[in-house]
């Protein structure tokens, strides 16, 4: 089922709610772009040679690189070909464990935001580690440096998944073992929305018009997609934002959607509320001011406060007003959930996460697994009270008073 809400913007286009747009797209070849998209007509031509590694096969070695360059990306089609279907601009791509990526992400001057710049230093040290290439405080990303940056961030959350839920790749056939799935999971990173448009615009005409766009297809396994130029668009004065640490918290908030939706092969039965808390639960773990990645508009949270999300569900739970777990457990669509809502959803799968004592793996096996082929709406409530039941010992009742309690001792001075 495919869950999407329109969003209006200022500029009038069509704004999908963050990881919604997940749902929409499969990889594929597009036509060639017109002269006007080309490099070397106003757009940064990249290096040829990775500076970091210079295509050495012990320093790939080093950062878990199965490829650099050119790779198969899908069936027939080799990363040249995706590049030229989207108009020959300059890509960048690298093949790892568990993922594809490409990348046309240009150099990226720090924004004058002390958080991001806090974060970056701690990506870039962990990242110099592992490649000693360079020494020094950086004060721009190039566009290698970023394509090894998602490298990096796509296996840190998946391997943050895994451990959250304590799944191994025995869990998996050996043919599956990447969440069920035979394929590697493909990310594509672009500056540019027109690149975007054109990666999904032969098979998926009427929704180019999307900022974020992923799927999960038995012929190409999970997916995400998304562009700089949409997400700059929706603010006024984008040099002053943390553009790369609310592309970040996009991706992430994308991938662990598709992570769930695809999740042992399953396509779509995740109950509603689980990938948008997932995606909160990550996004947060970057940069918790970054509400709108995972499901609103940004028009929606410009308030100074609008992310301090404990505090709010602290009052929620103190005025007896949130959704309880069997209501949340009946949600079959994006908009049966309100603001409050997320807020809810993200708080008990955090504590679910963290906190409480039982079985993760065992709660999400059977909360992402196939019913009958008519899952009505009984049986899935059914399958989410026995995953809550088998993994943790507790009716939505009783995970209520407990996990209230919780908020109510730990969250009262957030």
């Amino acid at each position: 089922m495919t869950r999407v809400r329109e969003v209006t913007d200022t500029t009038a286009r069509r704004r999908l709610p963050a990881w919604c747009a997940v749902l929409l797209v499969a990889c594929c070849l597009l036509p060639r772009a017109s002269a006007q998209t080309r490099p070397g007509e106003g757009f940064e031509e990249f290096e040829e040679v990775d500076p970091y590694t210079k295509g050495e096969r012990e320093a790939l070695d080093r950062l878990g690189y199965v490829s650099l360059g050119v790779f198969r990306w899908q069936g027939a089609q080799f990363t040249k070909d995706v590049q030229e279907a989207l108009g020959g601009t300059d890509m960048l791509w690298v093949e790892t464990e568990h993922f594809k990526i490409g990348s046309s992400l240009t150099t990226y001057a720090f924004a004058p935001d002390a958080d991001e710049k806090k974060l970056l230093a701690a990506e870039l040290e962990r990242l110099e580690k592992k490649t000693g290439r360079w020494r020094g405080k950086k004060k721009e990303l190039d566009p290698w440096l970023r394509l090894h940056l998602y490298a990096q961030r796509a296996e840190e959350l998946y391997a943050s998944f895994c451990a959250d839920f304590g799944l191994a790749p025995s869990d998996f056939e050996p043919k599956k073992r990447i969440l069920g799935q035979e394929h590697k999971i493909k990310l594509l990173v672009c500056e540019r929305e027109s690149e975007l448009s054109r990666y999904i615009a032969l098979n998926y005409p009427g929704y180019e018009q999307y900022e974020f766009l992923g799927r999960v297809t038995p012929e190409a396994g999970l997916f995400f997609g998304t562009s700089v130029e949409a997400l700059r668009a929706n603010w006024t004065k984008p040099e002053e934002q943390p553009i790369d640490t609310m592309l970040h918290c996009q991706v992430v908030a994308g991938l662990a959607a598709v992570f769930l939706e695809g999740f042992r092969n399953t396509y779509y039965v995740a109950p509603t509320w689980l990938p948008f808390a997932a995606g909160h639960v990550y996004v947060r773990r970057i940069d918790p001011r970054w509400v709108s990645s995972c499901g609103h508009s940004p028009d929606a949270f410009r308030r100074e406060d609008d992310w301090k999300w404990e505090r709010d569900v602290y009052s929620l739970v103190s005025n007896e007003f949130f959704a309880s777990t069997e209501t949340m457990f009946g949600w079959t669509g994006y908009d049966d959930m309100k603001m409050r809502d997320h807020m809810v959803a993200w708080a008990k799968l955090e504590y679910l996460l963290t906190v409480a004592e039982g079985d993760r793996k065992s709660f999400l096996m059977t909360l992402v697994t196939r019913g009958p082929e008519k899952d009505e709406k009984e049986e899935r409530l059914a399958r989410q009270r026995r995953a809550l039941s088998t993994a943790f010992r507790l009716t939505p009742e009783q995970f209520d008073e407990q996990w209230a309690a919780w908020v109510s001792k730990n969250w009262r001075r957030k």
